[in-house]
């Protein structure tokens, strides 16, 4: 484990582990790894932390490619080559979604991922899922929902499933965006490319904007929010019924 990765992100990953009790002992860990710089550096890191004997439990990396992905088998083979354990399942709905005209394709297409990642985890005895959601989208889905639904809402550390028990957890949310881009190309990874048409909504970007307008007068807004939602308990003031986050 590098100096320069427990100063950019590994501290974070391990500090927002610990702060709301992410691993137990002798969890199975399943990642949701779209195979972007997000999901892969959280995949890389509870790798390294596994590996190492920093926290007792085993992980794997499942990628759902839904027929619109490019670049699988490099990403799978540079896993390899780091002793990740790192899979494929090819269920590939992308292309219905690209012709059909009463859905919502990007909402649909994420929901439809985490309800494979959830069937896949409880059939194979994973008793965790991880999703690569950072401090940026902790902000602006914040940021969002006071917005556009008038409620003080964002993403949980962590979610407990009622009648599985399944738990889903969160641990970059104290990692900045800036620190995973840094990392990705430093570790010089390849990244699953999509083939997918369909632009990202606005209202993520929008929200981009307006924390970057507002920290040009408050340079620390980012780490405010953080700070506070720390304090009011992020899985009692957290509720998603009105505004989904992507998976990561």
């Amino acid at each position: 484990m590098e100096k320069w990765e427990q100063n950019l992100f590994i501290k974070k990953v391990r500090q927002a582990i610990d702060d709301f009790d992410l691993i137990q002992a002798g969890d199975r860990i399943l990642v949701g790894v779209s195979g972007g710089k997000d999901s892969t550096l959280l995949f890389y890191t509870l790798t390294l932390l596994s590996q190492y004997k920093i926290y007792d439990f085993e992980v794997t990396g499942l990628t759902i490619d839904h027929g619109m992905l490019e670049g699988t088998q490099d990403y799978h083979d540079f896993c390899k080559m780091r002793q990740m354990d790192h899979q494929i399942h090819d269920e590939p709905f992308g292309e219905q979604l690209s012709i059909a005209n009463d859905i919502k394709p990007c909402y649909t297409c994420s929901r439809l991922r985490k309800g494979i990642i959830r069937r896949y985890a409880l059939e194979n005895h994973y008793n965790k899922i991880a999703f690569g959601h950072t401090r940026d989208d902790l902000v602006e889905t914040f940021l969002m929902n006071i917005l556009q639904h008038g409620k003080m809402a964002s993403i949980p550390a962590i979610q407990v499933e009622e009648n599985s028990q399944l738990q889903m957890i969160r641990p970059l949310i104290y990692v900045e965006e800036d620190n995973i881009i840094k990392a990705i190309r430093t570790l010089k990874w390849p990244i699953i490319e999509s083939k997918c048409t369909f632009a990202e909504g606005r209202s993520r970007a929008n929200a981009e904007d307006l924390i970057q307008i507002i920290e040009k007068v408050a340079p620390d807004f980012s780490d405010k929010v953080i700070e506070s939602l720390k304090h009011i308990k992020l899985d009692r003031l957290l509720d998603q019924s009105h505004y989904q986050v992507e998976m990561k």
